[in-house]
């Protein structure tokens, strides 16, 4: 009897120590190799600028990893990389802008010149990333960082991610997905729960998904 409740008290710190956190956390992919980007297709500029719109409604389907690489590149991918020079500008090419990746999985972010998504904490922070409901269960928040020491002015900065958002805008005004960029965020708490370091600034937030049915 001693024996098997020694047995049991060894299963029960076992099953402590190893918490659901820590289980995510060996289940966490380090690198997301995301698919070639589809260049082609989609629809007409003007229908799509025809159909641009916000929504604050979303499923709670993952985007398939197809979606996900076409929806990055056109955001901020590199159309020219023989010359370094990206889908949207940026003033005097300073480039300072970095694209994050919030998911149920954790948070990601975008290697543009590799086009993969790697691994910056293995926690579902997307509830972090604005004062709406919606944002905790939408499959994607993009989350808009630009580094103080590289940019221009800080009016440059809210340009280009402006120029950015449009592109997801257009994008999923094309391909049928909805989104909203938001400005509504504790910037202090999103600042420390994504670990960013003090020379960057969150600028804007921008949730992304299907269109619920």
């Amino acid at each position: 009897m001693k024996k098997l409740l020694a047995f049991l008290l060894i299963g029960v710190i076992m099953i402590s120590f190893f918490s659901p956190k820590k289980l995510r956390a060996q289940d966490a992919v380090q690198k997301i190799e995301l698919p070639a980007v589809q260049k082609t297709g989609g629809m007409p500029l003007m229908e799509a600028l025809n159909n641009r719109h916000s929504s604050r409604s979303f499923e709670k389907t993952n985007l398939s990893e197809q979606d996900l690489s076409n929806l990055l590149w056109a955001a901020w991918g590199y159309n020219r990389p023989d010359k370094g020079k990206r889908t949207a500008p940026s003033s005097m090419n300073k480039q300072e802008i970095t694209v994050y990746c919030a998911m149920e999985k954790g948070l990601y972010l975008y290697n543009a010149k590799e086009h993969v998504l790697e691994l910056v904490l293995d926690e579902d922070i997307r509830a972090k990333t604005g004062s709406q409901l919606f944002v905790g269960s939408a499959p994607l928040n993009l989350v808009y960082v630009a580094d103080t020491k590289k940019q221009t002015s800080e009016k440059s900065s809210a340009s280009n991610v402006g120029f950015i958002s449009q592109n997801v805008y257009l994008f999923c005004a094309s391909e049928g997905l909805n989104t909203v960029v938001r400005g509504w965020f504790d910037s202090n708490k999103l600042h420390k729960a994504m670990k960013l370091k003090k020379q960057q600034s969150i600028i804007l937030c921008q949730t992304v998904g299907y269109s619920k049915k």
